[in-house]
């Protein structure tokens, strides 16, 4: 993971967004390779699903999403996920995933230690005065360098007990002094995880989606007044109460950032059922950007609180529903495989019913094999009726027609990026008895490999390769610069992007430096094309070179990227 960041932010993938002012937690920018491929992934999917298919179409809807959508969707109540503080670290973090306590056995004593990891000697010492005064008064604790120690009298109890259950069980620790009672603390089957600190606030629900408000006035006035009015008309008011007060004094002007593109599809389904004349089983395909106020934005761009989905709303006939979902899984797993390099880095995974959403009635995840482990790609739901039923009080069409199900599919354009980037990155080891000063050894400009023994390939499918050719005057003469920009012109034509590269660097490191961004192709352009009109087209994952006519370049490139990978099974 660290070599292949390293490659995007060196030659243009991605850059650590306003990184000048400081940054924004998981927040990037996409240089100009790789607003380029996020592009062409996404244009695959849309071509794939949109234009592979006579049943789906098209939408855009708004980002901005007035409360009451909200409400009748279920998101202001159940949006959310579980919230903990550690009251020994002051970290928060999601239960779900966390570790569980890690206990170790002390040999000689035959005993168990809960060991506490701190950053440094200074932090250790005031957690030791911490849990001495305050988490745990009467408990044996000692210090060790960073490390601060317990001692459980009842070790056992800590596998007994699962997150998913929301029940605690008391861990007893040894007290300081022989002939005292022993010290209870509260376990709910995890962790904090960096310290292993089991000192934790219970779980609480924390929302996910984005608040904003569209008010000429400054709603933190309105906040300041109403608080003002509200401490006038009752000297006791309560929480609540100022809650309630100031939720009334700005719910009408509360929008949010939406969490998913899904919303919009669904609101505006009648509307797009009329204007089609299309019936289930169809679909509504849509882009955009979506936006959840993660905990703990983590791996780069793979959880961040600004993102791209792709998603799709199938709307299906309830009498066959789960045949149509069974599927949409099997449909959006062969996509990916289409486009990668390593198939055996992605699978289906089936959800247990405890992990279901509120409105799903079976989901299942395309998870990809990330340097972390496996983790989700895309996933495809079940959704039934539960949408539908939500934003129209009757069914569209008949007095007596049943809502129509849906089965969604829904991926993180972003993810989709970083696991293709991923996947695609291939660490080669250099020919035995290279010679360090040549191109693949001897760096210039920032551009080397990720060590001087090895070098970067992309193994990009080529629909997905930010520039599809490179092409390459093998010396800087006028003469063979004015055949390459010829061949620009007749490419540029064909709208299709290539990258000139007039350089006088070496013709090997070009090609290496081409390798390293995903370019399928570099055509070079020496002095037999002065003479026959003709160049060299050199393969990225073979490195084979053919001799072909200028004049055919432009046409053998186009041919090759003609044909999607992907073509669409039938439902049978």
């Amino acid at each position: 993971m660290k070599v292949l960041l390293e490659l995007c932010k060196r030659r243009g993938f991605l850059f650590p967004s306003a990184e000048i002012h400081g940054g924004l937690r998981g927040a990037y920018d996409y240089g100009p390779l790789g607003v380029e491929l996020k592009r062409n992934i996404l244009s695959s999917w849309y071509r794939d699903l949109v234009y592979g298919r006579d049943d789906v179409v098209g939408t855009d809807t708004g980002i901005l999403t007035p409360a009451p959508v909200f409400q009748a969707s279920g998101h202001l109540s159940n949006f959310t996920d579980d919230l903990v503080d550690c009251l020994l670290t002051r970290e928060r973090f999601r239960p779900d995933k966390a570790p569980p306590l890690r206990l170790e056995a002390r040999t000689p004593a035959s005993s168990t230690v809960l060991p506490l990891v701190s950053p440094d000697r200074p932090t250790a010492k005031l957690w030791e005065e911490a849990i001495t005064t305050r988490l745990a008064p009467g408990a044996k604790v000692t210090r060790q360098g960073n490390a601060v120690f317990l001692y459980p009298l009842n070790p056992e109890v800590a596998g007994s007990v699962s997150p998913a259950s929301d029940t605690a069980v008391d861990l007893l620790l040894e007290p300081a002094e022989s002939g005292q009672a022993p010290v209870p603390i509260s376990y709910h089957g995890y962790a904090e995880p960096h310290s292993n600190s089991p000192f934790l606030t219970a779980p609480r629900a924390f929302n996910l989606m984005l608040k904003s408000f569209v008010d000429p006035i400054d709603p933190i006035e309105t906040v300041i007044q109403e608080t003002l009015a509200q401490s006038r008309r009752a000297s006791t008011s309560s929480t609540t109460d100022y809650r309630q007060a100031v939720d009334a004094a700005i719910g009408g002007s509360t929008v949010f950032l939406r969490p998913e593109t899904a919303q919009g599809v669904f609101m505006n389904y009648q509307h797009i059922q009329r204007t089609t004349g299309l019936q289930p089983p169809f679909g509504i395909a849509q882009v955009g950007k979506a936006f959840r106020n993660e905990l703990r934005v983590e791996h780069a761009i793979f959880r961040t609180l600004e993102f791209e989905q792709l998603e799709l709303e199938y709307f299906v006939p309830p009498t066959n529903s789960t045949e149509w979902f069974s599927y949409w899984r099997q449909q959006r797993l062969r996509w990916w495989l289409a486009y990668a390099r390593q198939a055996d880095r992605f699978r289906l995974r089936d959800y247990e019913k405890s992990e279901l959403a509120h409105y799903a009635s079976g989901c299942t995840d395309v998870e990809f094999q990330f340097p972390w482990g496996w983790d989700e790609l895309e996933g495809v739901a079940h959704r039934g009726d539960f949408d539908l039923r939500q934003h129209f009080p009757t069914a569209p069409g008949k007095a007596s027609a049943a809502f129509p199900h849906c089965i969604e599919s829904s991926a993180g354009l972003n993810r989709a990026l970083l696991a293709l980037l991923v996947d695609a990155l291939d660490v080669v080891p250099l020919a035995d008895g290279s010679d360090p000063s040549s191109p693949a050894t001897a760096p210039r400009g920032g551009n080397s490999a990720s060590t001087s023994a090895n070098r970067n390939i992309l193994r990009l499918h080529p629909h997905l390769a930010p520039y599809k050719a490179a092409i390459m005057p093998l010396v800087a003469k006028p003469e063979l610069l004015g055949a390459a920009q010829e061949l620009q012109r007749a490419f540029r034509k064909r709208r299709i992007p290539v990258r000139l590269e007039p350089q006088s660097l070496k013709i090997g490191k070009r090609y290496y430096r081409h390798d390293e961004i995903g370019t399928p192709w570099c055509i070079t352009v020496d002095y037999d094309t002065l003479s026959d009109r003709t160049v060299t087209i050199r393969d990225r994952d073979t490195t084979e070179q053919t001799r072909v006519r200028l004049e055919d370049v432009p046409h053998i490139i186009q041919e090759n990227l003609a044909q999607s990978p992907f073509t669409f099974t039938d439902m049978s």
